[in-house]
């Protein structure tokens, strides 16, 4: 993908990333594209930027004071101590960085072994769905918020092995979070388009979506991959281990495959005699049914059970489970590109 930015008369081509621009500066939204997520891409996020936006645009946007695709707009000059530093080199094309949050923006390559690779992570629920709910006094856990917590973290993961990514379920304000009991919120979207509220019409969306980019990148990776991330809710006694459903695949088996190794062999290590009771199954659920490329669900722990919480509730076990995802999706390429 590419945007086209004007100077004069000049036209300057740069691949999507993320760029330091000038007080004259200017931009095409991308499709989905509403003020705020246009703003962020280019480090403009807090409420200022936008009523400096809303003026200097005043006569370009549409009668509800939104974007139209194909308009050029200005963008408002960054303030003092907003620039980004020196920003490294990445995939093109694939969710802009800046979703990880101001302090995790800047994604330095660690290697480009799957440079060839693309990926579409969705997070569970979202939106006007919460997904699982649990109550630790008066605290209230939503699921969606875990479960996009650690699919940022995957995200970027991937992303700093050179791989092209996109976050499907995405939320404006929220990066990666450290903090234990995180904040709910209903603003996610579907790449900028709102979660509708009716069930199916969230799943189609998300499914829907990932197709349409699948439809594009098939003849350009050898090696596409879409993973849903959810948090289970059982019966508050019942411990769970992570576990893997895939569709009726081949390749979604094997992917489906490797990670329950790969968890059994990590668990072995870091709890050695607990054992690891994860377990892969095919299952017939729409996102899997209805999804193009190769495709698995993760269940990371049961939300209500107060040792699987331990799991989701604690930063560093949200990023253990998404090293070892990512690793996973490493050795599966492997395995899968010859």
């Amino acid at each position: 993908m590419k945007i086209y930015f004007f100077r004069g008369s000049i036209i300057w081509i740069f691949l999507v990333g993320v760029f330091s621009l000038t007080a004259q500066d200017m931009a095409y939204p991308v499709e989905g594209d509403g003020v705020l997520s246009f703003l962020r891409r280019w480090n403009r996020i807090n409420d200022s930027y936008v009523r400096e936006f809303m003026e200097l645009n005043a006569d370009r946007l549409n009668a509800q004071g939104g974007l139209e695709l194909g308009t050029v707009y200005l963008i408002p000059p960054l303030h003092p101590g907003d620039e980004y530093p020196p920003s490294k080199e990445i995939a093109s094309g694939g969710t802009d960085p800046a979703i990880f949050g101001k302090k995790l923006s800047e994604i330095t390559l660690q290697s480009d072994r799957l440079k060839d690779a693309c990926f579409y992570i969705i997070s569970g629920h979202g939106g006007p769905d919460p997904g699982a709910i649990a109550k630790i006094g008066n605290r209230v856990l939503h699921e969606d918020e875990y479960a996009y917590d650690m699919a940022l973290r995957l995200a970027r993961n991937l992303m700093m092995e050179s791989a092209t990514v996109y976050v499907i379920i995405q939320d404006p304000n929220d990066g990666i979070r450290d903090e234990m009991y995180l904040d709910n919120s209903s603003n996610e979207t579907c790449m900028g388009e709102p979660i509708p509220r009716d069930q199916l019409d969230r799943l189609k969306q998300r499914v829907d979506k990932v197709n349409e980019l699948y439809q594009r990148d098939k003849g350009e990776f050898k090696y596409i991959r879409a993973i849903d991330i959810h948090v289970d809710s059982r019966n508050k006694g019942k411990r769970i281990d992570v576990f893997f459903y895939h569709s009726d695949d081949k390749h979604s088996k094997l992917l489906a495959t490797t990670m329950r190794d790969l968890f059994r062999v990590k668990y072995d290590t870091h709890q050695p005699g607990r054992g690891f009771g994860g377990f892969v199954e095919q299952r017939n659920l729409y996102v899997l049914r209805h999804l193009k490329p190769p495709s698995i669900l993760v269940e990371t722990g049961n939300i209500q059970n107060e040792f699987d919480r331990r799991r989701i509730l604690s930063s560093n076990n949200r990023q253990a489970l998404a090293n070892w995802m990512a690793q996973a999706f490493m050795e599966d390429y492997k395995k899968s590109v010859r």
